[in-house]
């Protein structure tokens, strides 16, 4: 490997709907997205801070094969992904599927993030947060959930914090500390089941994942009403594994068993709807109103007969009503970037000068630019 591609693996292992009644929806162009490619190529400039967000079910195709959307032998899929779409600074990954104590495959990751580079291209740097817990995430070895951000190395120096939150053992959250004052939150949240969830301590059964998924709720609000309280802009970007209203389930919004309709409740009161939660902004409704377009394309059934909506963006508020600085959003409603996973990308672009202009953060820079991690993983 050339010293250009050498990097550092840094591993941080540390409205609301009522139910629908039951209803056929005539088949329709609004329900059947087309195959063209969703790509914000408008916005490749330097002023355009873009976040790309896609649960990959699994990266190991990404390292082994070409998919549906490559066209260079030379390159990976995952360094095919990042050219068509015009380079973002961020590409959070969720349910990567990969054993914590595989750090071989962390730098195969990286490596075809990298592969083919030439001088003119940018280069990224990896980022992990994967499964510690020895009672909730052990099935198929350890490679359950987990997730991995890929940061553009020229904005690596605006990192100023990286790490996963303590309370995570499932290796299901990434924050990312930026200058100016932006938090942005890669995560993979939990999905409800009547699955037995066990205390991490003692392995004893204490509840339901659906019960844990509440819990999930209330440490993901704190962590992001900590970020507002100090003057910072959220950005919660990820699977969310909740469908939030009827225009966002096709053919039918998911509403059994009865814990579904509980659960996006919570959802909807804590991160919009009440005053002591985020009040935060969906910016693909906030942007496209009520247009149909979904994240989860099940690869069981033909394309266009299912969806649901359940990758999404939430944003703090002030950072659309008072810096007006989300310039675009979009889902990548498509069969060719759904690739080998069974969810497609989404993005946002942030206007990052007016973000540098407004905000009142000060924020200070290590004097190397450097993100210091004793946990990082050399690669070598």
């Amino acid at each position: 490997m050339s010293p250009s591609l050498k990097r550092t693996l840094s591993s941080t292992h540390r409205s609301i709907s009522p139910p629908p009644i039951q209803r056929k929806i005539p088949r329709s162009t609004k329900h059947v997205a087309d195959t063209r490619s969703v790509t914000p190529h408008a916005h490749a400039d330097a002023d355009q801070f873009r976040i790309f967000s896609w649960n990959v079910n699994g990266v190991g195709p990404l390292l082994q094969k070409q998919l549906s959307f490559s066209t260079d032998p030379a390159l990976s899929p995952l360094r095919t992904f990042l050219k068509r779409h015009a380079w973002p600074h961020f590409l959070c990954l969720q349910e990567v599927k990969m054993n914590s104590k595989d750090t071989a495959t962390q730098r195969r990751l990286q490596s075809a993030a990298n592969e083919g580079v030439t001088s003119d291209e940018p280069c990224y740097t990896l980022h992990v947060s994967l499964p510690r817990d020895k009672y909730n995430a052990t099935g198929f070895g350890g490679k359950v959930h987990g997730v991995a951000t890929l940061i553009r190395d020229d904005v690596v120096a605006n990192v100023r914090a990286t790490r996963r939150p303590d309370w995570d053992l499932e290796g299901r959250v990434l924050i990312h500390e930026l200058n100016p004052g932006l938090v942005i939150i890669n995560g993979y949240w939990v999905n409800g089941t009547t699955n037995p969830y066990r205390d991490p301590s003692t392995g004893k059964v204490v509840g339901t994942r659906h019960d844990h998924k509440l819990r999930f709720h209330n440490m993901m609000l704190a962590e992001a009403c900590k970020f507002e309280e100090e003057g910072k802009y959220v950005v919660l970007i990820g699977d969310m594994n909740i469908a939030r209203a009827r225009i966002d389930g096709y053919p039918n919004l998911r509403t059994t068993p009865v814990q579904h309709v509980t659960n996006r409740a919570d959802f909807n009161a804590k991160f919009f709807t009440e005053e002591t939660g985020l009040r935060g902004i969906d910016v693909f409704r906030h942007i496209h109103g009520d247009t149909r377009k979904y994240s989860y394309r099940p690869r069981g059934k033909q394309w266009g007969d299912s969806g649901d909506r359940v990758d999404l963006c939430i944003v703090s508020r002030q950072l659309v009503e008072e810096l007006n600085a989300v310039t675009d959003t979009d889902i990548c409603d498509n069969a060719i970037d759904r690739g080998h996973s069974d969810h497609v990308p989404l993005w946002i672009c942030i206007d990052i000068l007016k973000l540098k202009a407004n905000t009142t953060i000060k924020t200070s820079m290590p004097s190397d630019h450097s993100i210091v991690d004793p946990r990082s993983i050399a690669e070598k």
